[in-house]
């Protein structure tokens, strides 16, 4: 791994993980907490269900950042394999990740910027694992974590996508590296648009394969796995020194062993 790979990399973490401890910070701040506490006390359900107190805008909170975890550390998840392409396949960040009609690609291998070699290995991981030639002069690749789509506006980018894609003669595949999250009719959606799927350990070993390296292994790399723990200790340290938390310790600091 370059020294350039693993800074742009730690800038992401750096950028995903602050923002995280910006959103700590705010949302369990003294002005917030007062102001969730004082909107459940208004509201004649959580009031007739005894909700409308401080420990559930505490419980309302930690689901909040619960989610926001979830999706930074899938934003940080969805970067290493681009990072790592451009570094294998010496592509630049425009030629690696490029802008369709306002849309960005997660990985872009078009044939006539990589060399014959290549091209040669490109296609041969691509018949592995779909069991197909590859017919087209490219890759495009889009990366999840999950695949949940919950609104038709994301599956529409999606098919637009696929469609950008097959003009600009780069065959679309769609990896979903979690096995349990993809929702089986918008995957059969686009495959119908002409996507093709790799879902779970098929798609780690597809872009581990693709790119000569095991992503899991970037993350576990000291520098790294230590500047994300320091990072990590400080949001868990505000959130417990937090005004939201604190209030219901104090609540129940005579239950408190």
């Amino acid at each position: 791994m370059s020294q350039e790979f693993e800074d742009r990399f730690l800038g992401v973490i750096r950028h995903q993980l602050q923002g995280l401890s910006n959103k700590v910070k705010n949302d369990f701040s003294k002005e917030n907490f007062e102001n969730e506490l004082a909107a459940l006390q208004t509201d004649p359900v959580y009031e007739k269900f005894a909700f409308n107190r401080a420990e559930y805008v505490l419980v309302r909170f930690m689901g909040r950042i619960s989610i926001s975890v979830g999706r930074r550390l899938g934003e940080i998840y969805d970067k290493v394999p681009r990072f790592a392409a451009a570094a294998r396949f010496n592509l630049t960040p425009e030629q690696i990740a490029p802008v369709l009609d306002g849309l960005e690609l997660d990985i872009g291998l078009k044939f006539s910027e990589i060399s014959l070699e290549d091209q040669q290995h490109a296609a041969a991981i691509f018949k592995k694992y779909t069991g197909a030639d590859l017919d087209m002069t490219g890759l495009g690749i889009e990366i999840r974590y999950n695949f949940n789509p919950n609104d038709s506006s994301r599956l529409r980018k999606d098919v637009h996508m696929g469609e950008l894609l097959t003009a600009e003669g780069l065959k679309p595949i769609y990896l979903v590296f979690s096995s349990i999250s993809p929702r089986q009719d918008a995957i059969a959606r686009l495959t119908t648009s002409g996507w093709t799927f790799l879902v779970g350990d098929p798609a780690l070993k597809f872009i581990s394969e693709l790119l000569g390296m095991e992503i899991q292994t970037v993350l576990d790399k000291p520098v790294i796995k230590a500047e994300i723990k320091k990072i990590v200790d400080g949001i868990m340290s505000d959130l417990i020194k937090s005004h939201a938390f604190q209030q219901v310790v104090q609540i129940h600091k005579d239950e408190i062993i």
